[in-house]
């Protein structure tokens, strides 16, 4: 498409000539912008998970990473960006060469993590960019989870085959508010059959045309519907009926989401060859 593309003959100033320059340069950003989501699932014993990015521009600002420190363990971050287009893809950009460096020279405590985090972003982001961040660690063997939530949407647990969920609240503010924000850990502990759902707020806050919000009452009627589900199909219905919810005539933020289950230890060994042929998407 590229090289048709170079063919077109147009004199400088031609308005269809800036569209088709503009049209390739937004291609391009969409492609650099498919590096900050995983390439692929690591195989974790135990769990069942995927994630999925509905980006409502060339430049996102909605992030999400897996990553897996051992079979048994599996590390969870969503993260959203805000501000200008350009400034929020910048630190974007250095927000996830830190967390991807974590995995290089070996992450410590969570807390200790987004706390250094934190201060990166205080000394380097534009002042009219914001960053919020979920950050947690799941062992699969146990059902510790643990995490701390710079400022971000609270994520639901929905327990069991049950419609409840317990919301997983937020533990400090958004990261770089200040260049000694303090940020606690908290744990909680999933059974089999548990979910995780973490999300941005472009999910929750689609509005229909009377101004109403889809709201966690919309995910909480998804996971009624479906709570059977696999991973991979409850991000997908939870993606769509935001969407189908939402004006088309408002722009459109981010949409992330990400889900997690703790499969029963029986069942484990069956499903750990599906879970790691999940397809993540970046659309």
């Amino acid at each position: 498409m590229f090289h048709d593309l170079s063919l077109t003959i147009s004199q400088p100033g031609d308005p269809a000539s800036w569209r088709l320059r503009r049209l390739a340069q937004r291609q391009t950003a969409r492609k650099r912008q498919a590096r900050f989501f995983p390439p692929g699932l690591p195989l974790v014993a135990g769990l069942d998970y995927c994630g999925s990015c509905h980006t409502a521009t060339a430049f996102s600002g909605d992030f999400f990473d897996f990553r897996s420190p051992a079979r048994d363990r599996l590390d969870v971050l969503v993260g959203d960006v805000s501000g200008s287009e350009i400034g929020a893809a910048i630190l974007k950009s250095g927000i996830q060469a830190f967390l991807r460096g974590l995995a290089t020279r070996g992450s410590g405590p969570i807390q200790g993590d987004v706390e250094e985090l934190s201060r990166l972003v205080y000394d380097l982001a534009p002042d009219d960019s914001r960053a919020t961040l979920f950050y947690a660690r799941l062992d699969s063997r146990s059902g510790e989870l643990s995490y701390v939530s710079a400022g971000h949407e609270p994520p639901l647990l929905f327990r069991g085959e049950t419609s409840r969920a317990q919301r997983l609240d937020r533990t400090g503010t958004v990261l770089g508010l200040s260049g000694h924000a303090v940020y606690s850990l908290r744990r909680v502990y999933m059974e089999p059959g548990d979910v995780l759902v973490a999300f941005t707020d472009g999910v929750t806050e689609a509005r229909d045309t009377l101004g109403r919000e889809w709201g966690e009452n919309g995910i909480h009627e998804v996971f009624r519907r479906c709570r059977a589900a696999r991973s991979s199909e409850l991000v997908v219905e939870i993606l769509e009926s935001a969407s189908r919810f939402a004006n088309p005539l408002v722009p459109v933020d981010d949409r992330t989401v990400v889900v997690v289950r703790l499969r029963d230890t029986m069942r484990r060994t069956l499903h750990d060859e599906e879970s790691a042929g999940l397809a993540l998407t970046a659309a």
